[in-house]
């Protein structure tokens, strides 16, 4: 079977080398669970839980989970979905995230920073190949491996053994076994899709807004959820010795 490669590339600001964790499961909702790099088995999830290279989330029923990043970038994962985040890098020089997804329903909104650098975000799936120039796209990958990409910005070049065929906003793409396919407008399920973005896209611009005016607000934030669950564990404890 091929391979789908979706490549965003966008202009970003110079940015100093990323230190400690990359992003964190900013909120969800239902069964989320983590694997960590190098590890061996799925744990529960939970706000402020940190994101890192290597590490692999997925959604279970009637679950989702939003996934933020230090430079903005933003996931929503819907139920039922699995991605892995292969690499994780920002420099001054260039930023290269790549992610594979392996199934279910995702928004992915790649945030655009004021000067230019070296940038490459890309995500995997089971089938055919694409390379995307913009920012923000919802993607559907069947139980078969079939690939759905609905662009809200920018532009995307899909291209199979038979060539290169370009999707602009608002178009949509399908990749599977009968190779690649381009329509200029959103199919129906893509339009509930686009919905759904309109929805999320002024709340992430109001967190990209945070994260501009101060660095450190995610590392905040992390830190506000390690210490809420240990004051709860604290207090778990506290009123069992009691009985």
């Amino acid at each position: 079977m091929k391979r789908i490669i979706l490549a965003l590339f966008l202009a970003l600001a110079a940015m100093p080398a990323a230190a400690g964790e990359t992003g964190c499961v900013y909120d969800l909702k239902g069964e989320t669970q983590i694997m960590k790099a190098g590890g061996a088995g799925w744990t529960p999830a939970r706000k402020g839980l940190p994101v890192a290279e290597g590490d692999r989330v997925r959604t279970g029923p009637q679950a989702w989970c939003e996934i933020l990043f230090k430079d903005g970038s933003f996931i929503k994962m819907e139920a039922d979905s699995e991605t892995a985040a292969e690499e994780l890098k920002v420099t001054a020089e260039e930023r290269v995230f790549s992610f594979s997804f392996l199934k279910g329903k995702a928004l992915w909104m790649a945030a655009k920073l004021k000067k230019k650098a070296t940038s490459k975000f890309s995500v995997r799936t089971p089938s055919a190949v694409c390379a995307v120039r913009g920012t923000d796209f919802s993607m559907i990958v069947s139980t078969a491996g079939e690939t759905t990409v609905g662009l809200f910005e920018g532009k995307v070049a899909v291209s199979d053994a038979a060539g290169e065929k370009e999707l602009l906003a608002g178009g949509e793409a399908s990749a599977g076994a009968g190779g690649v396919a381009v329509q200029a407008r959103l199919s129906r399920l893509m339009k509930a899709e686009e919905r759904r973005y309109a929805r999320v896209k002024g709340r992430v611009e109001s967190l990209r807004k945070r994260l501009a005016e101060r660095d450190t607000y995610l590392d905040e934030y992390i830190t506000r959820q390690e210490k809420a669950l240990s004051d709860f564990d604290l207090r778990r404890r506290q009123k069992l010795g009691k009985q």
